[in-house]
C-alpha cells in the first residue's frame, strides 16, 4: 500500500507540473512609456504624463524616482501598484533634457526608462 501511494504521489505532481504556467519571463519590468538613454521616450515637456510599469507574476509594490536630470519628478507617493504622475519641474525641461526614471520592485528588480 505504500509503494500505490508514492506512486498516485508522483504521478499527481507530474500532473500538476504540466499545468503550471511557465511561459512568463520573471523579474523583468516593462515600463510605458520606455526611452533608452540613445533613444529616450519622447513625451511633451509642458505636461505631465503617466509611468506605468508591469512585471508578470508580481503583485506588490513598486517604487520610482528620477535618479539623472532635474526637469521630470515623481509625484507622491512614489510606492504604488504601478503607475505614477511624472510632472516637469524647472526650466531645464524645454532645453532638451534626458532624465533617467528607475523603477524597483519589493525584490530588488529594477528597470530604467529615459525621457526627453
Amino acid at each position: 500500500m505504500p509503494a500505490l501511494r508514492s506512486l498516485l504521489a508522483i504521478a499527481i505532481a507530474l500532473g500538476l507540473g504540466s499545468c503550471t504556467h511557465n511561459d512568463f519571463t520573471p523579474n523583468v519590468i516593462t515600463l510605458s512609456p520606455s526611452g533608452t538613454a540613445t533613444d529616450p521616450a519622447k513625451v511633451s515637456h509642458v505636461s505631465p504624463f503617466t509611468l506605468t510599469a508591469v512585471e508578470d507574476g508580481y503583485t506588490s509594490q513598486f517604487t520610482a524616482d528620477t535618479t539623472a536630470g532635474s526637469c521630470w519628478v515623481v509625484q507622491s507617493p512614489v510606492t504604488t501598484g504601478g503607475a505614477w504622475t511624472v510632472v516637469p519641474q524647472g526650466s531645464t525641461c524645454g532645453d532638451g533634457e534626458t532624465d533617467k526614471i528607475k523603477v524597483q520592485d519589493e525584490k530588488g528588480n529594477s528597470a530604467v526608462t529615459y525621457v526627453h
